[in-house]
């Protein structure tokens, strides 16, 4: 390709951008965006590869200089129409009007581009100049062509990777949720599982109450039948007693003073037991449990033994004075003997 077929196709690309951004509607923001996004690129480069490559050949030359700069203050004006209009909202009237005067500038410059600049540069040039101008042009529209590519492979990983992690964002969150289901579910069934056993529980030990206290119960009934059955024996027995002491007492062996006490030792010991065992039949009647069955027979058995030993010292302590006093006399009357 020529170097007047390379600058004159240079500004093709921008001049159809345009012309699809003019086309479109205030309510179309998005394909608004994206064209105008593409006409940028396409616009910076077109200038920047005239600044590059065909500027600085034409500062070389005393009579093309005054070209070059009213390329290079073209170039300026574009980009400052190409800002303002990206400052623009991209849904109204305004953004068309702007991009109009962009189009107007840009139209202008390449008139004055083909007029002006080609046939100068054509002329100052040799051909082996204008050759490899031609292919430095060439050789930087595939640069940068070749950069718009790699940058839109970079945005289109980027926006790979970006949706990759926002799914395995999401997948993380739906594996969070299932494992909070399944935790929940099975606490529940956990909780479940403990309240019936608690239940089960609670029915055995309400089931050994009954079973203890039918025990205790039964036990008592025994025990205050036993101690009614020793009362008739302690009554019986303490009747048996007293006609034997009342028997003792007229014989002249013994004193009725010594009588009358041992009768009186032996009814404290037998009101003693009486007492003790009515008091143990509401004591056994009151026990809730088998260990309190347990203490109370310990304390009954205690006391009961206490009970006798302190009687049998007091009848010990009677007899063994009775017998000094009876024996007197009988000594006494040996000694006369004697």
């Amino acid at each position: 390709m020529t170097l007047r077929q390379t600058i004159q196709a240079a500004p093709g690309k921008t001049t159809e951008l345009i012309t699809k951004l003019s086309a479109t509607s205030n309510q179309a923001v998005k394909t608004r965006e994206n064209l105008f996004a593409e006409l940028s690129d396409e616009l910076a480069r077109y200038v920047e590869i005239e600044e590059r490559q065909l500027l600085p050949l034409l500062r070389k030359h005393p009579e093309l200089k005054d070209l070059a700069a009213d390329a290079l203050k073209g170039n300026k004006d574009l980009r400052a129409s190409l800002a303002r209009l990206s400052d623009l909202p991209k849904d109204n009237d305004a953004f068309l009007a702007e991009l109009a005067e962009l189009n107007k500038g840009f139209q202008q410059h390449v008139r004055n581009e083909r007029k002006e600049l080609l046939p100068a540069v054509l002329k100052a040039l040799s051909d082996e100049e204008a050759s490899a101008l031609a292919a430095d042009i060439k050789g930087a529209v595939v640069d940068a062509e070749k950069a718009k590519r790699d940058v839109k492979r970079d945005e289109v990983a980027q926006t790979k990777r970006q949706a990759d992690e926002v799914e395995r964002a999401a997948e993380a969150q739906r594996t969070a949720v299932r494992a909070q289901r399944t935790a929940e579910r099975t606490t529940h069934e956990a909780t479940l599982k403990v309240v019936d056993t608690i239940a089960d529980g609670a029915a055995s030990v309400q089931d050994s109450a009954r079973k203890v206290t039918a025990n205790i119960t039964e036990r008592v009934q025994q025990a205050a039948s036993e101690t009614r059955k020793a009362m008739t024996v302690y009554s019986d027995s303490a009747q048996t007693i007293a006609d034997d002491l009342q028997a003792i007492r007229a014989s002249s062996a013994v004193s009725v003073e010594s009588m009358s006490d041992i009768y009186s030792a032996w009814m404290e010991w037998f009101g003693k037991a009486a007492s003790t065992n009515a008091d143990a039949s509401q004591q056994l009647l009151r026990c809730k449990t088998v260990m309190q069955v347990a203490e109370f027979q310990r304390e009954f058995v205690t006391t009961a033994i206490r009970n006798w030993m302190e009687g049998s010292t007091k009848m010990l302590q009677i007899a063994q004075h009775t017998s000094k006093h009876a024996l007197s006399p009988l000594n006494g009357r040996l000694s006369e003997a004697d």
